[in-house]
């Protein structure tokens, strides 16, 4: 007898959540726009919609007003909020419980663009460079295997480059590979040293625990270099390109033959490049408006 009554109850439990629901989308429905009639109900289409909302809005946004925006109730939106602050989507300004787009966001926005958009932004300053030390500018970037040249500014005057777009610069002798990793997370550098290092020339390190060493080194003095590392009588230098808000995903170098390239003092090659890499990341930064205010808590 129990048990017919439990069902029920069940039954009129069910009946009653069914209408509450109806009631609830027919009145939030009643006072959204237009636009957000139709929205998609599921989970992913929730997170997708709030990111929307911040991503768009000119400043950061309280939770009044992304609930008043999504229509979402109390609880779900505090759940989802969650979700995306965990993963780092969204962030947290902390005195003005306000949020705005995340690092992580902005880090795969950065990772997303096209060679041909880095290039319009990137290449003017490139160019400056080769101008001044008549050789080449280059920029790398971080993907999924490791560090890839992207955009390279060339010397009228050259009839080789030492560094394509597409060429691959390893973490044991790349400089420009070694001023992002220098930054990377503790797994991020170990699944780079999962296998063998290759030996490219006889300066090239090839000890897993010599290699480290000269990352921290990297880290703590800002820039990278590479003496016949990776080409024979090869010199490149390279310096991070520090984005706000995200970690490094680009470096800027300069590649030349040793005897030329030696006859300018270091500082004076790494000044420029510290000023390029100042530059680009702020082309890079207009790109996404979000990206200015990232930091500023």
């Amino acid at each position: 007898m129990s048990t017919i009554v439990d069902c029920a109850q069940c039954q009129h439990d069910a009946v009653k959540y069914e209408k509450e629901t109806k009631t609830y989308f027919r009145k939030r429905n009643s006072t959204l726009p237009s636009n957000q009639l139709n929205q998609p109900r599921g989970v992913l289409a929730r997170y997708a919609l709030i990111l929307d909302i911040v991503a768009s809005s000119r400043t950061s946004l309280s939770l009044t007003e992304i609930r008043r925006s999504t229509g979402f109730p109390g609880g779900s939106i505090h759940r989802l909020l969650n979700s995306l602050l965990d993963v780092g989507y969204l962030a947290l300004e902390e005195r003005q419980k306000r949020y705005r787009v995340g690092p992580q966001l902005i880090r795969l926005f950065h990772l997303a663009h096209s060679r041909v958009a880095l290039s319009t932004l990137t290449l003017p300053v490139l160019q400056t460079l080769t101008a001044r030390f008549s050789e080449t500018a280059f920029v790398a970037k971080l993907d999924s295997d490791g560090v890839e040249s992207i955009v390279s500014a060339v010397p009228d005057n050259y009839t080789q480059s030492h560094v394509q777009p597409g060429r691959i610069m390893p973490i044991n002798a790349a400089a420009s590979a070694k001023a992002i990793f220098a930054f990377q997370s503790k797994s991020a550098v170990e699944r780079q040293l999962a296998t063998p290092l290759k030996k490219y020339t006889e300066k090239t390190i090839v000890d897993k625990a010599e290699l480290l060493e000269s990352l921290a080194e990297v880290r703590e003095q800002g820039y990278a270099v590479c003496s016949e590392e990776l080409d024979p009588g090869v010199l490149t230098y390279a310096c991070p390109i520090q984005i706000s808000g995200i970690e490094i995903i680009y470096s800027v170098g300069l590649v030349g033959l040793q005897s030329r390239l030696s006859q300018f003092a270091r500082s004076e090659v790494i000044g420029a490049l510290s000023e390029a890499a100042r530059i680009i990341a702020t082309r890079l930064e207009g790109e996404l408006k979000f990206s200015e205010t990232a930091g500023s808590d």
